[in-house]
């Protein structure tokens, strides 16, 4: 339904642009039909002429619609046949043809359009006929004409040469966004299966020790899948409200707890305020489970996870801290180059480009591990 009203809207904005286009083009050409009548009426007053306002203002208004007319015909006559490299000397034969052609039938149009004007704007005993009408206006204005038609000519080129370098820019933009687009769908794809199976493997291991809790694990595993796998309530896919990741992340906690039981403390410090900032969804998880498996899996004894959120300036600041061995033992390229870290770098830099950051280091005591992910604070609308 809302791709169908996505479109539709899309139709209307179409239709919309090409009345106010031609719209424009039928206000150009009437200010060229009164420009030309302004110079009539001035060269009427300079002769010592008697300036008949009606019957001026109606033969220029005739003589620069019949040129008008045309417009659509250029239009496409142009995008048929373009001035490009390969093929411009057959659409400049082409386009100087249908203009010799197209003068020929606007003067026949402005004959007949004056031969019906004629009794009510000049009455007279002997108003002329079609044919004395177009033989006097084809042989007074046909070359003068022509270049009336070339200028038209340069002018539809412009603007198509206009039209499309904008569709092409615009091409470039769509696929960059579409390529930006699939990239961040193939790191997402890349970490949720990552997760999934260090998850089962987890309840794999249950299986022998505690059917209950391994139990548990698969039925908190089934609402974090459905939760992450579901579309956001802001319609981006890719970016949640604080508080919404922060959820999600209590459910992959409550998975993870059957696996350490009482190993295992985790400390969430997001203030209130913080709750419609907008971050990366499922970014949280990964710096958890890196902290989980690189720290608290790798030795005995109970161990804490902290996560904390501040706003700094026009900055989010994530933190996920540990105390486990940190950096220690030839540990800091294994943490730093494993999947969770590596993929949500390159999510990041796809989200925000430089304006962003992921910084990974020793604890404040000197011990554990401290991941602190920096990104533009922005909150969701109300």
């Amino acid at each position: 339904m809302p791709s169908i009203q996505n479109e539709e809207r899309a139709s209307d904005t179409k239709r919309a642009h090409t009345l106010v286009r031609w719209g424009a083009i039928f206000a150009v050409w009437t200010l060229l039909a009164l420009l030309s009548a302004v110079q009539s009426f001035m060269y009427r007053v300079h002769a010592g002429r008697e300036v008949e306002w009606g019957p001026v203002l109606a033969d220029r208004l005739g003589d620069w619609y019949t040129c008008a007319l045309f417009t659509p015909a250029y239009f496409w006559l142009v995008r048929r046949y373009p001035l490009d490299r390969r093929q411009w000397p057959r659409s400049v034969a082409v386009l100087l043809g249908a203009t010799s052609v197209f003068v020929v039938i606007k003067y026949a149009l402005y004959a007949q359009l004056g031969v019906w004007t004629s009794p009510w704007l000049n009455p007279g005993p002997a108003p002329w006929a079609f044919e004395d009408r177009f033989r006097a206006s084809l042989a007074g204005s046909y070359i003068s004409e022509s270049i009336a038609f070339w200028c038209l000519i340069g002018v539809v080129c412009a603007a198509e040469f206009y039209r499309r370098a904008r569709e092409r820019e615009l091409q470039a933009v769509r696929l960059r966004a579409e390529l930006t687009e699939a990239r961040l769908d193939a790191l997402a794809a890349q970490l949720r299966p990552h997760f999934l199976f260090n998850a089962l493997h987890g309840v794999s291991a249950l299986m022998h020790r505690d059917v209950n809790a391994a139990d548990a694990m698969l039925a908190n595993l089934a609402d974090l899948l459905r939760r992450t796998l579901r579309p956001s309530r802001e319609g981006d896919r890719h970016e949640v409200r604080l508080a919404e990741e922060i959820e999600t992340l209590r459910l992959y906690i409550a998975v993870i707890e059957e696996r350490f039981r009482d190993r295992l403390t985790v400390g969430i410090d997001v203030p209130d305020a913080l709750n419609r900032a907008m971050v990366p969804h499922f970014m949280l998880q990964p710096l958890v489970e890196n902290a989980l498996e690189h720290g608290i899996a790798r030795r005995a004894g109970p161990g804490r996870v902290d996560v904390s959120a501040e706003r700094v300036n026009g900055t989010l600041r994530l933190t996920v801290s540990d105390d486990g061995p940190g950096l220690s033992g030839g540990e800091g390229d294994s943490v730093r180059d494993g999947v969770g870290l590596s993929n949500t770098k390159r999510r990041l830099r796809e989200l925000y480009g430089d304006r962003q950051d992921l910084a990974v280091e020793a604890g404040t005591s000197g011990s554990g591990l401290r991941v602190s992910v920096s990104i533009p604070y922005r909150q969701a609308l109300a």
